[in-house]
């Protein structure tokens, strides 16, 4: 499940595009196993000032004999995603399942945690909102009740954007990504694939959903002046940034 700050938001404002594009292990950044999008939802009704403020900036979702449970019902940002310990307790398999009403509206992001033994917590790729969940021993079977997490942005380090509503579209995946030569910085990689976009026009990009200092950012793609699509920049080993084009409208 977990895998690189590579999360996508070309639903809604969450930041899963169908994978949740949003390594498991304390420090890395993670994402949820497969996600898709459910049913628009209204808006989330935020949290107080003074429960946003009190939030922790790490919680536990725990797997027991006895039900589903969260160390804290609230839980800030970082700067990368959100810190996790998604524990198993039972000593039998178990999945946790997912839904997550976003803070700027449109569709629910779904998905699931494969939760282990260990208490480290991990970086995860995921929205702000309010995420429903519980464990089960698979994604529809011997489900626990739901207990509910808020997910907020004290710090303001998550980009809330509805994707749709931004474009005037709902970018479908490509089943191929577009693939760019890579560039020394994350904007000169945005104007060189902007100049090498096959369909004549004037392209801008604007800054999509998802955290600021992740490996892998978001962007939404307009051509004059017209929802055109959804890229990512991702961050390689050799400090290059490489852009890809990987939903469309």
């Amino acid at each position: 499940m977990p895998r690189p700050n590579t999360a996508l938001a070309l639903i809604g404002g969450g930041m899963c595009l169908v994978t949740a594009l949003t390594g498991c292990g304390g420090s890395s950044q993670s994402s949820p196993s497969a996600s898709a999008t459910a049913t628009s939802a209204p808006a989330v009704t935020p949290p107080s000032k003074a429960a946003i403020a009190a939030a922790p900036t790490t919680v536990t979702i725990s797997c027991t004999t006895k039900g589903t449970t969260v160390s804290k019902p609230i839980v800030t940002t970082s700067s990368t995603g959100v810190s996790l310990a998604v524990v198993n307790r039972t000593g039998k398999q178990r999945v946790v399942g997912y839904q997550i009403t976003l803070a700027s509206g449109g569709p629910a992001v779904l998905g699931s945690f494969e939760p282990t033994t260990s208490t480290k917590p991990a970086i995860y790729d995921l929205p702000t909102g309010r995420m429903d969940l519980r464990c089960g021993t698979s994604a529809n079977t011997g489900l626990d009740d739901d207990v509910s997490l808020a997910i907020v942005d004290r710090k303001s380090y998550y980009n809330s954007v509805n994707t749709a509503q931004a474009l005037g579209c709902t970018p479908k995946k490509l089943s191929t990504e577009r693939i760019f030569p890579a560039r020394a910085t994350r904007a000169d990689a945005l104007t060189l694939m902007a100049e090498r976009l096959p369909t004549p026009g004037k392209y801008t990009v604007t800054s999509g959903p998802g955290y600021k200092a992740a490996n892998v950012t978001t962007h939404l793609v307009l051509r004059n002046g017209r929802g055109y699509g959804v890229a990512t920049v991702t961050l390689l080993p050799n400090l290059s940034y490489r852009p890809a084009v990987v939903a469309t409208c």
